[in-house]
């Protein structure tokens, strides 16, 4: 089995995975997008979409003023998505990164390097794949705790993100026009990796309980194992 087949026999499962705020077009603005990928880390989506409606109904809505404001009042606004003094120096720091680098955001967009992000504090691969696909459009698969689970209860083992992130794209690109036909539109293969991480959000959630699979998970996982 490869990532294309897993692909394929989660949408088998008519899970749903289209109501994702993070997806394309669901309402974030690309700052928001940004901002999002800090708040996310240690929390739950719901308090990230709070902390995002505190900065958007302060009118905060661009890089330069998230730098320009203090610390002290951006983790307050923050604060509904947890360890908000640190997110708050980890936000500042990212964008003034990124304004003094890239300038703005189109450029930054465009010609930012999964290096240069690497190097930021406080990113991992995760989140660095996270702004990469989502928000710079790029070809690459984010994976999580949920791809991680998902993979154990498969029967695989990875020693780390890379490899995990390396199985779970296999295959994609190769077959971008079956995949397309299941879903019976025509998508970029950036936008692909977005629907199969959604996918696997959209599992993980049904399925699991903490590290254990739930009951509907053991379903789940043996229709996922037989095709």
């Amino acid at each position: 089995m490869n990532g294309a087949e897993i692909f394929k026999r989660l949408l088998s499962l008519n899970l749903n995975f289209k109501e994702f705020d993070w997806l394309e077009n669901q309402g974030l603005s690309d700052v928001e997008l940004l901002v999002s990928v800090i708040l996310t880390q240690n929390t739950n989506w719901n308090n990230v979409l709070k902390a995002l409606n505190n900065l958007r109904n302060s009118q905060i809505t661009s890089l330069d003023q998230i730098s320009q404001i203090e610390n002290n009042e951006l983790a307050l606004l923050i604060k509904p998505s947890g360890f908000y003094n640190t997110k708050a120096k980890r936000l500042k720091d990212l964008i003034e990164a990124i304004l003094k680098k890239y300038n703005d955001l189109d450029n930054f967009k465009e010609n930012v390097s999964r290096e240069w992000l690497l190097k930021i504090k406080g990113l991992g691969f995760e989140s660095v794949d996270s702004i990469l696909n989502y928000l710079c459009k790029r070809e690459i698969l984010v994976v999580d705790s949920y791809t991680h689970r998902l993979a154990l209860f498969l029967g695989y083992e990875f020693e780390d993100y890379e490899e995990l992130r390396e199985f779970f794209q296999s295959g994609i690109e190769n077959e971008q026009e079956d995949l397309c036909k299941i879903l019976n539109k025509s998508y970029e293969l950036y936008e692909l990796y977005q629907i199969f991480h959604a996918l696997i959000v959209a599992f993980g959630k049904l399925a699991f309980k903490g590290k254990k699979l739930s009951l509907e998970g053991e379903k789940l996982i043996q229709i996922l194992k037989e095709g």
